[in-house]
């Protein structure tokens, strides 16, 4: 049977499962005449926003403007905290007990009920959803970039938790998944005439007003300038949507809908903000009666002719909103905020604040004190280790002054652990990720910084033995630039590696190369050809540098990158391919015989699980690793000893506690082991970041803990062991 017959038989088994359960599992649909019927229905959900922070909002031209030549419901709510609850609920009537962002694969968070999409397959109607970011259709990943957790804190651009698609049992098939689309495609559609008759789409954690550092500034307080600029870039993207479709030959033919809204406010009962943009329906209308993501299902199923489901059968549907009054005029819209830019001065770094001095005596893992620069997230991500006397590692934290990522490090002198504030570039976020020494008092650390403009660029600094300085480097991407890892083979030969997306958001391979003068990029290859990033680099000499990372293709699963610096330029390295499971390195050690790379491993029914591949480079295998209990497993870096052994470190999260433990591996001969390291106490929540070897034997590893005491911020994490 050929693909396309295939397809239309597999819809046609599951339309009529799908209206079966129609009739057993809902309410009568309604009479056809009593809500007005739509042909086309676009909705697009933003986040987190109460009504007054955009309603009003200068920030936001826009949206107000929407709202006031079209229909605002004045009293809609969200149902749930946080975002997960609210997509669940918006199609399926119901949250059905799920209470966090967990993915979907979690317990609990796969639901056996029917739901909106299931019903419009019932009755003959299409669907699709449009996700910004989402690297190619029918993606079955968490997030992408695939590197969604990590220390510091990393975000991501497309997530499920953002995607109440895929949490409903029967919309898990690789057919159904198939309907849901990177955005790029809505405008294809709409150019062929083709839209379904619901359009699902959802923005980037960047554009629908959420925020997501590493890609974009956190969300904050109301009034600061981080949180008006995510409010300024969700209501640019809101217009281009807007735009993109009421100038499509479509638009005029038949009646047709644009619903804007919001997961939730600051709170599950918090009013939010809710347009309906229609083609022939209200002008300048206000509707004050209350209602939620149950009424606006409870619209879509009735415009459509479907049953109710769940809730949805107990409340109003926005008639008013969605009434059919032969309009045909379209308001202009006005231009977006035009945010105003901030400057890019570089700071200097900052006094130093020693801690206690670190005892190096007794075995296994001993936590040795360090300083946190007061109360709010401290955390550390690389280190690097020239001898038993001069170590350097490199984070971040949140001034308590700004409330904004800034540039960390420490200093081991060999008897105790000094921490800096290092220079940053602007006011906006400043971060490091990796550092490393080439000789005892010198030192290169990479990571990124966000612009006056807003934009994402490389950031790179070296230590000269005295002080520490930014040293310029290319950002070639027109939307981002960030380095993750570093590896200097002297002062003057530095490989940096990282991605860069560019205007049309597709992700490629970054390398950086320092000869003395100056960093330039060198073109790596981009073997995935719906993206691709490296995560780490090991130099072992001029000519034998690896890098590693993860490409992503047209399907799932996501494959391993591995590629080689041979002097004269970067190739890919073979690397063993998992059938079953999405593969991410995040760290990678080498010996001049033996690559070994670490990171996890994902299906779309399970929890991440740790990750190992070792061995000759281009006959690597994937090795059999523990796992820390039975919830998520990461492993971030890696390292090898002066006895030859391998050792992996990260984090897992405790299934019974839901807080992140330490996960440290050893590897000895291809069998791989769990090594405990010290107990923080009950309510910790600790990880692992990075690991050194100091020459000559002992490791460093660095991260970050918290417990609850501490109100749940992190403060700097150093282990040491002999």
């Amino acid at each position: 049977m050929n693909r396309s017959k295939e397809r239309l038989l597999v819809r046609f088994v599951s339309g009529v499962v799908a209206a079966c359960l129609t009739l057993v599992a809902s309410g009568p649909s309604l009479d056809a005449q009593s809500f007005p019927q739509y042909d086309h229905v676009f909705l697009l959900i933003m986040e987190n926003e109460n009504y007054n922070q955009v309603i009003g909002n200068r920030y936001a031209p826009i949206l107000n403007a929407l709202a006031q030549d079209y229909g605002l419901a004045t009293n809609y709510r969200g149902v749930a905290d946080p975002s997960e609850p609210n997509y669940v609920a918006m199609l399926g009537g119901d949250f059905f007990g799920i209470n966090s962002d967990d993915p979907y694969w979690f317990p609990g968070h796969t639901v056996n009920a029917n739901n909106l999409m299931s019903q419009l397959e019932g009755a003959g109607k299409t669907w699709k959803g449009y996700f910004q970011s989402m690297p190619y259709a029918g993606y079955r990943g968490y997030c992408y970039p695939d590197k969604c957790n990590g220390i510091p804190d990393a975000d991501t651009q497309y997530v499920t938790k953002h995607n109440g698609i895929v949490n409903f049992a029967n919309l898990q098939t690789p057919t159904e998944l198939g309907e849901m689309f990177p955005f790029t495609q809505l405008s294809a559609d709409l150019a062929a005439a083709t839209v379904p008759n619901l359009s699902y789409i959802v923005p980037n954690e960047c554009n629908d007003m959420h925020g997501a550092p590493p890609w974009c500034v956190d969300s904050d307080n109301t009034g600061t300038v981080q949180q008006s600029w995510l409010i300024a870039q969700g209501d640019r993207f809101v217009g281009s949507v807007v735009s993109l479709i009421i100038s499509s030959s479509m638009w005029e033919r038949g009646n047709n809908a644009i619903v804007i809204t919001f997961d939730e406010g600051n709170t599950a009962t918090s009013q939010i903000a809710t347009i309906v943009v229609t083609n022939h329906g209200p002008r300048g209308v206000t509707d004050s009666a209350s209602y939620d993501h149950y009424s606006l299902l409870a619209s879509l199923q009735q415009t459509f002719g479907l049953a109710c489901l769940v809730n949805s059968c107990s409340t109003s549907p926005m008639a008013k909103l969605f009434a059919i009054t032969g309009s045909t005029d379209i308001p202009t819209l006005p231009p977006p905020f035009n945010f105003p830019t901030s400057s890019d001065m570089i700071s200097a770094q900052g006094p130093g604040k020693p801690a206690a001095a670190a005892s190096r005596n007794g075995t296994g893992w001993t936590v040795v004190p360090s300083y946190s620069f007061g109360p709010l997230d401290n955390v550390l991500a690389g280190v690097s280790a020239a001898s038993f006397n001069d170590a350097w590692a490199v984070g971040a934290y949140y001034p308590s002054s700004s409330n904004v990522l800034a540039t960390l490090t420490h200093h081991f002198d060999g008897t105790r652990w000094t921490a800096y504030p290092l220079p940053n570039v602007g006011v906006q976020e400043n971060a490091l990720y990796a550092v490393s020494m080439p000789t005892t008092g010198k030192a290169w650390a990479v990571g990124y910084y966000v612009s006056g403009r807003f934009v994402q660029q490389t950031l790179i600094e070296h230590f000269d033995g005295t002080v520490w300085s930014v040293v310029p480097s290319p950002s070639p991407g027109a939307l981002q630039n960030i380095l993750f890892g570093v590896g200097a083979i002297t002062d003057s030969d530095v490989w940096a590696v990282g991605g860069e997306q560019d205007a049309n958001g597709l992700w490629h391979t970054l390398t950086e190369h320092w000869d003395g003068p100056a960093w330039s990029v060198v073109s790596a290859v981009d073997a995935g050809s719906s993206g691709n990033q490296l995560y780490a680099v090991k130099a072992l000499a001029t000519d034998d540098v690896y890098a590693v990372g993860q490409q992503a293709g047209a399907g799932v699963p996501n494959q391993a990158l591995i590629e080689h610096w041979n002097g004269k330029s970067w190739s890919v390295v073979s690397s063993p391919a998992d059938a079953s499971a999405s593969v991410l390195p995040l760290g990678v050690t080498a010996t001049s015989s033996t690559l070994t790379l670490v990171g996890e491993q994902e299906t779309d029914m399970a929890p991440y699980t740790s990750y190992v591949a070792a061995g000759a480079p281009g006959a690597e295998s994937i090795q059999t690793t523990p796992n820390a209990g039975t919830g998520e497993n990461d492993l971030f870096a890696a390292a090898t000893a002066a006895d030859g052994t391998t050792w992996a470190v990260g984090w897992d999260i405790n299934t019974s506690t839901g807080n992140h433990d330490p996960l440290v591996l050893q590897g000895k001969n291809g069998m791989w082991s769990l090594v405990s390291s010290p107990s923080l106490g009950t309510g910790s929540d600790t990880g692992f970041a990075a690991i050194a070897a100091i020459p000559g034997g002992a490791m460093w590893a660095v991260g970050e803990t918290a417990s609850a005491k501490g109100g749940g911020n992190y403060s700097t994490l150093i282990e040491y062991h002999p």
